[in-house]
């Protein structure tokens, strides 16, 4: 599912979040956008505070949408073809939800491998409280996307998000709700005693 089958509402609340996580994109990182989406909305917001940003999704199709940004048609099974400490930071906006609970552990895995030793992960997902509203909009209503919302995996409290970078050796350096606490935001750092 990616950006393309978004209604007014669904970009609306996609750029919501975007708008938190872009308070966090250093200057000048090199940026991995997991889950981009087909249109890559999101690096292409950020693209001129990047060096370079690489957006990868199973459903985007291959793209240099500007000159210091990349595309790439990729789906996960256990690995990244990047180097280690390759990136700066990762993204993983309204993605954490969609992926099968078996590969959560190895993905957060390749990320914490291709960060920087001062690399961040920054993710944002809805909270266990937004489950019941999201279906009510999606399969009664009809008013946001009904297939996103059938995809989601697992709805993330603070605990499970923490169990997640601890497991992986990273830290949650920030956490916070958003949207009435029906999202979350969070920044997961590698350990320093960890490193």
């Amino acid at each position: 599912m990616g950006t393309k089958d978004f209604n007014a509402l669904d970009l609306f609340i996609c750029r919501w979040r975007s708008g938190i996580v872009r308070r966090y994109i250093r200057p000048g990182a090199r940026l991995m956008d997991f889950g981009c989406g087909h249109q890559a909305l999101f690096l292409q917001a950020v693209q001129k505070d990047l060096s370079q940003g690489i957006g990868v999704d199973y459903d985007a199709a291959p793209a240099r949408p500007a000159a210091n940004l990349e595309i790439q048609q990729f789906h996960f099974k256990d690995r990244f073809e990047f180097p280690d400490r390759s990136f700066d930071q990762v993204t993983l906006l309204a993605v954490l939800e969609h992926i099968p609970l078996d590969l959560v552990g190895p993905l957060f895995a390749e990320f914490r491998r291709i960060l920087k030793d001062d690399g961040t992960i920054l993710l944002t997902t809805p909270t266990p409280a937004s489950k019941p509203l999201l279906e009510f909009l999606a399969f009664k209503l009809k008013i946001i996307s009904g297939p996103e919302i059938a995809d989601h995996k697992h709805y993330y409290s603070r605990a499970d998000i923490a169990a997640l970078a601890a497991g992986q050796r990273l830290a949650c350096t920030t956490y916070r709700t958003f949207q009435f606490g029906l999202n979350s935001f969070a920044a997961l750092a590698k350990s320093p005693a960890a490193t």
